[in-house]
């Protein structure tokens, strides 16, 4: 427990802890109706091709070089709290205007419109990246160290139950009113916007942790060495460099199912469901195997489980038969991506000090981010560049180029170093037995 939580009531910690999961609740009806499938078919309405779905991911991630100048302000000591609620605001804000675009811009051509949408998205981006980068080294000051693992596994299930439900809801909602235009995403986003701002709100009445520094406060060139002589966290990064560049296939799937395969958005909401679910069920299971098992075993037996998955698509080139094979396919990738998720944002904390992790956590996610932001774009030219030099190519050679890169994480999560964490094998031996509730002895102390 770092000094600053040591200071914190326990009821301050509660409410915290309380708080986050009803804003992981808020906030999963705000993504799921702002993003995913339904941001891609408001793009595709709009005469985006492949290119363009790619340059929607790719271009806004460009915005994650603003955390460093978050974590140069947060080292001065300006309120966590105050930047995350500024930047979580304006992110919601911006929604506003990507309403706008289909009426301000009527006249204007498809690629006006689109370049409109790409470039307030990567606005809107940029005050996330601000509010995110605030939020993390926050609640690593606000949630004690022994709890993470359960509070991420259960932050994980209080938000996905919802966010499976809304995108169900929702895509029923659309394949209704698809015929009254464009307008229907315009009412879907302003919806997503109230929850939004509700779980802007909720910051407000958690505990603002002040940073707190052991002796003179560092220069901020100090921290950034600090950073790189991290060995720990440099080789966590590695593992999450490799990972997110399976993100060349990232907005393909929802594009193949919608336009190739002309699924309704209720089947591709169902599909996906699947995933969530299973996330939201495992993961409270996964916070409770992190705080025994630690990190590394986990990451390393879910990244493995994951790498034949997207290499199942080549059989998939018919709306029934991705409604066959998917959902189970999904059972094992919901359950493997909750592990990893779980596991590698508790393990983040563990390779960084508080002071200075905002700036650690910036250098991580903008090494991370960079890296992986032209894989979207790369993904939609791929088939292209292929076709080009003669080489028959659909969609479906992102998808396999995706299981290259999970395979490549696979084997850099080997290298992770994470000392009281036990062997993989005991944890893949051991996990039949595991899936049941542990016993008070073998379980956790809540701060609730």
């Amino acid at each position: 427990m770092s000094d600053a939580t040591a200071k914190l009531s326990s009821y301050a910690i509660e409410r915290a802890v309380r708080l986050s999961y009803a804003q992981a609740m808020l906030g999963a009806i705000y993504a799921a109706s702002t993003g995913g499938m339904f941001l891609i078919g408001y793009a595709l309405r709009l005469g985006a091709g492949n290119v363009e779905i790619g340059l929607m991911s790719t271009i806004p991630m460009l915005c994650v070089g603003v955390q460093l100048l978050s974590a140069a302000v947060i080292e001065r000591g300006v309120s966590r709290r105050a930047l995350t609620l500024g930047g979580a605001l304006l992110n919601v804000a911006g929604w506003a205007l990507i309403i706008l675009i289909p009426y301000c811009l009527a006249r204007a051509s498809s690629t006006v419109q689109l370049t409109a949408l790409i470039g307030i998205i990567t606005l809107v981006t940029l005050f996330a990246q601000v509010s995110g980068n605030a939020r993390g080294s926050w609640v690593g000051d606000l949630i004690p160290e022994s709890y993470r693992g359960t509070f991420f596994g259960r932050l994980t299930m209080y938000g996905g139950i919802i966010g499976a439900v809304f995108a169900l809801v929702e895509g029923r909602f659309l394949d209704a009113v698809k015929h009254s235009g464009i307008g229907a995403f315009s009412w879907l986003f302003a919806f997503g916007m109230l929850f939004g701002v509700a779980n802007t709100v909720l910051f407000a009445f958690q505990a603002d942790v002040p940073l707190v520094h052991q002796g003179p406060r560092p220069s901020f060139l100090d921290l950034l060495r600090a950073t790189f002589r991290n060995i720990p966290l440099m080789l966590v990064m590695l593992y999450a460099l490799l990972w997110s560049m399976q993100s060349i296939a990232g907005p393909f799937y929802a594009t193949y199912m919608l336009r190739d395969l002309q699924m309704p958005f209720l089947g591709v909401g169902l599909v996906n469901a699947v995933v969530t679910f299973t996330m939201l069920l495992t993961s409270p299971f996964w916070g409770r195997v992190v705080d025994r098992y630690g990190c590394r075993p986990i990451i390393i037996a879910c990244t493995v489980a994951l790498i034949p998955t997207p290499l199942v698509w080549h059989w998939l080139n018919s709306a029934t038969a991705v409604y066959l094979v998917m959902p189970w396919v999904h059972v094992l990738v919901g359950a493997s991506v909750a592990g990893i998720s779980v596991a590698l944002n508790t393990l983040i904390y563990k390779v960084t000090p508080s002071a200075g992790r905002s700036v650690q956590f910036a250098i991580y996610s903008i090494i991370v981010v960079l890296a992986a932001a032209p894989m979207p774009t790369l993904g939609g030219h791929l088939p292209e560049w292929l076709n080009a030099h003669g080489l028959h190519a659909d969609l479906h050679v992102t998808f396999y180029a995706s299981a290259f890169f999970v395979a490549a994480a696979a084997v850099a999560a080997r290298f992770i170093r994470e000392p009281d964490a036990r062997h993989t094998r005991d944890l893949v031996r051991n996990l039949p037995r595991l899936v049941r509730k542990p016993t008070t002895e073998e379980g956790v102390a809540s701060p609730e």
